[in-house]
């Protein structure tokens, strides 16, 4: 793991070197995720491991899994659908494909692709493959970029009660574009932790905070900050609440949110609602997402 954690540090300094151009960025569509304040490192049970720490996804307990999302922030239209499969308790592939419409003739796509590894009991690691077209009036880019991540979990116990420590960091599109576009992929390093407590075998609450520092591109360099609660009845009913801050307001927009899920046999869906200021693209935008574990 120390190897892992140098390679990170490495590639985060590579990346705070000077970018050129502001560019649009594709956020995680699981309304879990949007529902918790966007906090992602450490979602297991979610829609769209790939979109966040794939690394995490190895210590769900579902075979497999297909989902959707649509997410409408602002005037926007963001479709996702991705799948993840177990080989076995150590390997474990995902593939994801994204759509996000903004204004006619200005949209951005991605397809990736995933493979995730337990290292023993505690530990995982994922890396994520992603293809990236960026149309705008006029002309269109392609893109290639890389996500690391790892994750921990770890047994507690605390008084009378069961938990669980889980934590997970992700350095993310690392790459670039195909010509000289003169755009630069919205790189950024991440890492969270998340507290599930099981008051009694009915009722469970989940407390997760992320954080991160944006390195590229340049005038969307800055902090952000993720913090959640979820809460979970009998595995079958959740509510969420959530807060994110973004330093740079005008591309990485504050806002407060709230969500609820639902779990039917292998029928997952989940909403979510966020609230902003009056002139944020995410003010009143909502999320939903649906899937099938196997």
């Amino acid at each position: 793991m120390k190897l892992f954690a140098t390679i990170l540090l490495g590639a985060a300094t590579l990346l705070a070197l000077p970018a050129a151009a502001q560019e649009a960025t594709l956020p995680s569509p699981d309304a879990k995720t949007i529902g918790m304040g966007g906090v992602e490192m450490t979602a297991l049970s979610g829609s769209h491991a790939i979109y966040g720490n794939a690394a995490a996804a190895v210590f769900s307990q579902m075979p497999s899994q297909v989902s959707t999302s649509y997410y409408a922030p602002g005037d926007a239209d963001y479709y996702a659908v991705s799948g993840m499969c177990r080989f076995d308790n150590t390997n474990l592939a995902q593939i994801g494909w994204r759509q996000y419409l903004r204004e006619r003739g200005n949209n951005d796509m991605a397809v990736d692709a995933g493979y995730s590894r337990r290292l023993g009991e505690r530990w995982a690691m994922g890396a994520v493959g992603r293809y990236l077209r960026v149309k705008r009036p006029g002309s269109s880019d392609d893109a290639l970029a890389v996500d690391l991540s790892v994750a921990y979990r770890r047994p507690l116990e605390l008084g009378s009660s069961y938990s669980t420590l889980r934590a997970g960091a992700r350095l993310a599109n690392l790459g670039g574009y195909l010509g000289s576009s003169g755009r630069t992929l919205p790189a950024d390093l991440t890492a969270g932790a998340a507290l599930d407590s099981y008051l009694t075998d009915a009722h469970q609450i989940t407390v997760g905070l992320d954080a991160g520092y944006r390195f590229a591109p340049s005038a969307a360099r800055g902090f952000h900050l993720s913090a959640g609660v979820e809460y979970n009845l009998m595995q079958l009913f959740q509510l969420r609440a959530g807060y994110h801050y973004g330093e740079r307001s005008a591309y990485d927009p504050s806002y407060a949110s709230v969500g609820a899920g639902i779990r039917i046999l292998h029928l997952r869906l989940d909403f979510a609602y966020q609230f902003a200021q009056r002139h944020s693209p995410l003010g009143n935008s909502y999320g939903i997402s649906c899937g099938l574990d196997f």
